[in-house]
C-alpha cells in the first residue's frame, strides 16, 4: 500500500490517486497518514533555481498529497489547509461524490478566517445543492464579496445572500471597485431595496468591521444622497451609529444629522443621550461637529436646562482652550444662572481650564483652589518596607530557586547566590529530593538556544550544586544523573555549530556576547568555590534592600567577618558592594566601622561615607579606592591621579558628563533630527586590578536586557543612561521592539532607584517626558512629581535641556502637552510653580514656531493664572517675536495683555 502510494507520487500519476484511495478501507487510509505527512514535508522543502526559489515537489505531486490528505486525515490533521489542491478542484468534486468527510461543512464554514481559499461562491452553491455543505450566512456573505459578477447570475444571491454580504463582508470588499456601481444600478432597477441598503450601511458602523470596510459602507451611504425624509426614517440607525468606534462613521453621521436636526420629527432627547460621549471624544473633529450641531439646534429651539448643562459639561474633559471657551459661550448664551445650573456646572470645575473657570465665574462656586502642597517624606533607601527576605531553610531555598533561575532581577539572582553558599552542606536526606524538579527545570532552561545571561549563570550553578549534592546523596538524587548526561550531550553537540557557546562548562569559561558579564562570572566562580569547599563567608555585594541597595551597616558587618578571619574579600565582589551601598544615611555605619574595622578597609568606608574626607592610609587596593570615589562623588577622582594604571580611562566615564548635540538633516531624511551623544570608545585593559566599572564601559553592544546593569550602579548611572540615549532615544521615529522594552524597563528602574539627578539624569528625564510611549511618559511624570515634592530637581536646568532639542522638533511637543494635562498640572501649589519654571525655561530656547507650540503656550497661560504670576521680561520679549507668526498670534496676544 505504502509503496503504491510512493509510486503514484513519484510518477506524478494524479489520475491514479483517487482509484487507489477507493480501494483502501478506513483502517488502511488511517495507516497511510504518517507517510502522507512525511512526503508532504519533503515536498515543501525549498530549492533554489536560477532566479528564485521553489518547492521540491511539482504541482501534480502537491495535488496528489492534498487529495490523499483530504481523504485520509481528520479535520485536525488536515489543519484547515485552505491553500490546497493546486488548482485541481475537480478532483474534490469526484471525491465528494464517492465520500464526503463528516467534517467537510465545518471545514468550509471556517474558511472565513483564511487569507484565501481554493474554492469560490459558485462552488459553495454547488456543494449546498448536492447536500455536501450547510453554509452559514457568514460563509455566503464572505464568499459573495469576491464574486460581484455572481450577484445577478443566481436568484438566491440577489434575494438573500446579498444581505448576508452586507452583514458579513470580506475585509477585501473595498478592493472590488465594481461593487458599488453594480449596487447603484440594481437599486435603480428596483432589484435591491434602497431603504434597506441605506439601513445596512448605517448598521455597518457598529459591526466591528475594520476601518476600510466601514468606510466603504459609509461612503456608499453618502454617495446615494439620502433625502431628509429618508434620514428621518433612518434616524434610529443614525443615532446608534454615533456610538461607533470608527471616527469616519461618526463624522459622516453628524454631517447627515445636521440636515434633519431642526425637523419636527427629530428625536432630540435620544440625540442628547449620545452627546456626552461625542463631546468627550479624543477626536477633535467629532467634538467640533457635535458642538456645531447643538449650536444649530439652540438657535431655533430650547433644551431643558438640566439636560443641556449635563451634556455640555462633558466637553470639559477636552483640554483644548478653544473648545472649552466655545462650550462656555454656549452655556452663557443658553443656560440661565440658577441654583440648578450652578450646582451642575460647578461639579465639573476641576476639569475646566482656569481661563474657562474665569469665563464661567458666575456659574462656578468658589471652591478652595489647588490642593495643599503634598508633603513627601525624604527618600529613605534603607527601610523595613524595602528589606529583602531571608531564606529560612533548604525547602524555602528550593521553592525560591525554581523561580529565580528564569528571572533577571537582581533580587532573585543575588538571593540565589546566597542560597548556594548558605545551603552548600546544610541539607538533609529527607528533603534533598526537592532539588530534583529544580534541577530538571534548570536543565530545560539552559538547553534552550537563547537564554538570558543571568539565567545561564543561575542554571549553571544550580546544575553544579546538584552534582555536588549527588555525590553526597547518590540514592536520593540518582534521577538527575541521566538528566545531566542528556543535557550535557546536547550542549557538546551544539558546540559544533560556530554560533553556539557551551553553557555547561565552568561558569568562568562561558562565552557571553555582552562583555560586562565577565565581572559577574568572576563573582559566580567565587560562589562555586564556596559551594565546593563549604565556605560560609558571605558575599559582600548581595543586596539587602530593594531594588538594588546594600545597607551600609550590613556592609560593615560583612567586612568584619572577613577581617576577623584575616581573609581578603574578592576584589570585584567588594567593588560591587561599594557600588550598591546606600549613602543617604550612614551615621550608624560610621560609628560601627570605628569600633569594628581597622586598616585599609576601614579607611575606604570612611572615605565612601564622608564626601568631605580625603583618602588616608595605605592604598593596597587601588580599584576599591577609585570605585568608592566614583560612587560618592565622581568629581573628586583627581585625588587618585597618581594611579597610573587607570590613566587610560577617559574623564567622561569617571565624571559621568558626556557631551551631546542636535543634528538636523533634510526634512525627508529617515531621522530629520538626531541627538548625538559622545561616548568615548574604551578597550578593556587587562590589568591586575580592573575596575568593575571597566567591564561595563567596555560594552559595545546594546541589547534588550542592558538595563539590568543599572542594578549594579545605582549611584553612578550616567554611562548606562548615555548608552541607552545613544542607542534608542536619539530620534523620535519608529523603534524596534527590543528598544521599546529597553526604554520602558530603564524608565521603571530609574524611578525605583530614587537618586538626585546628574547631567545624564536630566537629559534622560527630559527625553522620556516627551516619549512616544504613553507608559514611559507616565513614569517620567511620576519621577518629576516626586523630585519636585522633595525639592530634588532644578526645573530651570530641565527646561533648558528640553528646549535645546525641542526647538528642532526633536520629538512631537504634543506628547509633553499630553503628559502635563494628564499627570503634571494642578497637583499642588509647589508643582504648579515648578511647572511654570519648567515651561518658561523651555520656551526661552524656542527660536521659531514648532508644531503644537500654541498648545504649550495655552498651558503656560493656564499656569500663570493658577499661580497668579507675572511673566518674566525675557518671556515677554520672546512672545513679541513669536506673535509675528499667524498660528501663534492669538495666544501670544492673550499672554501679552
Amino acid at each position: 500500500m505504502k509503496e503504491r502510494f510512493k509510486e503514484i507520487l513519484n510518477g506524478e500519476q494524479i489520475n491514479e490517486i483517487i482509484p487507489f484511495l477507493k480501494q483502501l478501507n478506513s483502517e488502511e487510509r488511517k495507516a497511510l497518514v504518517p507517510l502522507i505527512k512525511k512526503q508532504n514535508k519533503d515536498a515543501q522543502k525549498l530549492k533554489m533555481t536560477k532566479k528564485s526559489y521553489s518547492t521540491t515537489g511539482s504541482v501534480h505531486q502537491h495535488a496528489i498529497i492534498d487529495i490523499a490528505s483530504f481523504v485520509c486525515m481528520d479535520q485536525k490533521e488536515f489543519k484547515q489547509n485552505y491553500g490546497s489542491f493546486s488548482g485541481k478542484i475537480e478532483y474534490i468534486d469526484e471525491i465528494l461524490e464517492w465520500k464526503c468527510p463528516e467534517w467537510f461543512s465545518d471545514y468550509i464554514n471556517s474558511s472565513i478566517y483564511a487569507e484565501s481559499t481554493w474554492f469560490g461562491y459558485s462552488d459553495i452553491l454547488k456543494w449546498t445543492e448536492n447536500n455536501y455543505l450547510k453554509p452559514t450566512p457568514q460563509l455566503l456573505g464572505h464568499q459573495l464579496t469576491h464574486s460581484p459578477s455572481d450577484l445577478k447570475k443566481y436568484v438566491e444571491a440577489l434575494n438573500t445572500h446579498f444581505w448576508y454580504f452586507c452583514e458579513f463582508p470580506s475585509k477585501s470588499l473595498p478592493y472590488y471597485k465594481e461593487w458599488f456601481p453594480l449596487i447603484q444600478k440594481l437599486i435603480k432597477e428596483k432589484k435591491i431595496d434602497r431603504q434597506s441598503f441605506l439601513r445596512e450601511c448605517l448598521l455597518s458602523s457598529n459591526r466591528n468591521f475594520n476601518k476600510i470596510v466601514t468606510s466603504w459602507f459609509v461612503n456608499a451611504f453618502t454617495a446615494l444622497k439620502p433625502s431628509p425624509e429618508e434620514l428621518i426614517e433612518l434616524q434610529d440607525e443614525l443615532l446608534a451609529g454615533l456610538g461607533s468606534v470608527q471616527s469616519k462613521a461618526v463624522n459622516t453621521i453628524l454631517v447627515h444629522l445636521r440636515k434633519i436636526i431642526l425637523h419636527e420629527k427629530f428625536k432630540i432627547n435620544d440625540f442628547l443621550e449620545f452627546l456626552p460621549g461625542l463631546l468627550g471624544s479624543q477626536v477633535k473633529t467629532v467634538v467640533k461637529a457635535s458642538l456645531l450641531l447643538i449650536e444649530s439646534y439652540l438657535q431655533e429651539k430650547e433644551i431643558n436646562v438640566e439636560s443641556l448643562s449635563l451634556v455640555l459639561c462633558a466637553a470639559f474633559v477636552n483640554k483644548e482652550e478653544s473648545i472649552q471657551i466655545r462650550v462656555a459661550k454656549i452655556i452663557q448664551n443658553n443656560i440661565p444662572i440658577s441654583e440648578l445650573s450652578t450646582n451642575i456646572i460647578s461639579r465639573y470645575s476641576d476639569q475646566m481650564l482656569t481661563i474657562t473657570q474665569l469665563e464661567l465665574k458666575e456659574y462656578v462656586r468658589k471652591e478652595k483652589g489647588v490642593v495643599d502642597n503634598i508633603i513627601v517624606k525624604n527618600w529613605k533607601l534603607i527601610s523595613g518596607e524595602t528589606k529583602i527576605r531571608d531564606l529560612k531553610d533548604f525547602e524555602d531555598f528550593m521553592h525560591f530557586l525554581s523561580e529565580a533561575i528564569e528571572k533577571t532581577d537582581t533580587y532573585f539572582y543575588d538571593l540565589a547566590l546566597v542560597g548556594f553558599i548558605q545551603f552548600s552542606d546544610n541539607v538533609k536526606s529527607d528533603s534533598v529530593k526537592l532539588l530534583i524538579p529544580v534541577f530538571q527545570k534548570a536543565c530545560k532552561i539552559i538547553s534552550k538556544w537563547e537564554v538570558s545571561p543571568f539565567s545561564v549563570i543561575a542554571c549553571n550553578l544550580t546544575i553544579h550544586y546538584g552534582l555536588i549534592l549527588l555525590e553526597k546523596f547518590p540514592a536520593e538524587l540518582k534521577i538527575i544523573e541521566k538528566e545531566y548526561e542528556k543535557v550535557l550531550k546536547e550542549d557538546i553537540d551544539r558546540a559544533k555549530y560556530g554560533s553556539y557557546h557551551p553553557k555547561l562548562i565552568a561558569v568562568k569559561d562561558i562565552t557571553f556576547e555582552n562583555f560586562t558579564m565577565k565581572a559577574y562570572q568572576g563573582i559566580a566562580t567565587t560562589v562555586l568555590d564556596k559551594m565546593k569547599s563549604g565556605n560560609k563567608d558571605p558575599l559582600l555585594s548581595t543586596i539587602t534592600h530593594e531594588p538594588c541597595w546594600i545597607d551600609p551597616v550590613i556592609l560593615v558587618e560583612r567586612l568584619e567577618k572577613y577581617q576577623n578571619k584575616n581573609v581578603e574579600p574578592y576584589d570585584l565582589d567588594f567593588q560591587l558592594a561599594l557600588q550598591r551601598c546606600a549613602l543617604d544615611d550612614v551615621e550608624e555605619a560610621v560609628e560601627l566601622a570605628k569600633t569594628k574595622l581597622k586598616g585599609e578597609y576601614k579607611e575606604i568606608l570612611f572615605f565612601l561615607f564622608n564626601k568631605n574626607r580625603h583618602p588616608n592610609g595605605e592604598w593596597q587596593h587601588p580599584s576599591e579606592w577609585l570605585t568608592a570615589s566614583l560612587m560618592r562623588s565622581p568629581k573628586i577622582t583627581k585625588d587618585f591621579d597618581h594611579f597610573v594604571e587607570y590613566k587610560d580611562i577617559s574623564q567622561e566615564f569617571l565624571t559621568g558628563d558626556y557631551s551631546w548635540r542636535i543634528i538636523e538633516s533634510k526634512k525627508d531624511a529617515y531621522y530629520p533630527v538626531e541627538l548625538v551623544i559622545d561616548i568615548p570608545f574604551y578597550n578593556f585593559g587587562y590589568r591586575k586590578n580592573p575596575l568593575f566599572f571597566e567591564y561595563l564601559i567596555s560594552e559595545q553592544k546594546l541589547y534588550s536586557e542592558f538595563y539590568v546593569f543599572a542594578w549594579s550602579f545605582p549611584n553612578h548611572l550616567s554611562f548606562i543612561l548615555a548608552k541607552i540615549i545613544k542607542g534608542c532615544l536619539f530620534h523620535s521615529g519608529m523603534r524596534k521592539v527590543f528598544e521599546k522594552e529597553l526604554i520602558l524597563q530603564m524608565s521603571h528602574l530609574f524611578a525605583q532607584i530614587k537618586r538626585p539627578l546628574d547631567n545624564m539624569g536630566y537629559l534622560f528625564l527630559g527625553i522620556i517626558l516627551l516619549d512616544q510611549d504613553k507608559s514611559v511618559r507616565n513614569i517620567a511624570s511620576e519621577i518629576w512629581l516626586e523630585h519636585v515634592s522633595l525639592g530634588q530637581i532644578d526645573n530651570t536646568k530641565l527646561g533648558e535641556i528640553m528646549g535645546s532639542y525641542e526647538k528642532f522638533e526633536f520629538t512631537p511637543l504634543r506628547y509633553f502637552v499630553d503628559a502635563i494635562h494628564n499627570r503634571m498640572i494642578n497637583i499642588s501649589d509647589n508643582h504648579n510653580f515648578a511647572l511654570e519654571k519648567l515651561i518658561a525655561c523651555l520656551l526661552l530656547q524656542i527660536e521659531s514656531p514648532i508644531t503644537n507650540l500654541n498648545k504649550l503656550l495655552e498651558i503656560y497661560h493656564e499656569i500663570l493664572i493658577l499661580n497668579q504670576s507675572q511673566m518674566d521680561i525675557q518671556i515677554k520679549e520672546k512672545l513679541k517675536v513669536l506673535k509675528k507668526h499667524s498660528s501663534l498670534k492669538k495666544i501670544c496676544n492673550v499672554l501679552l495683555r
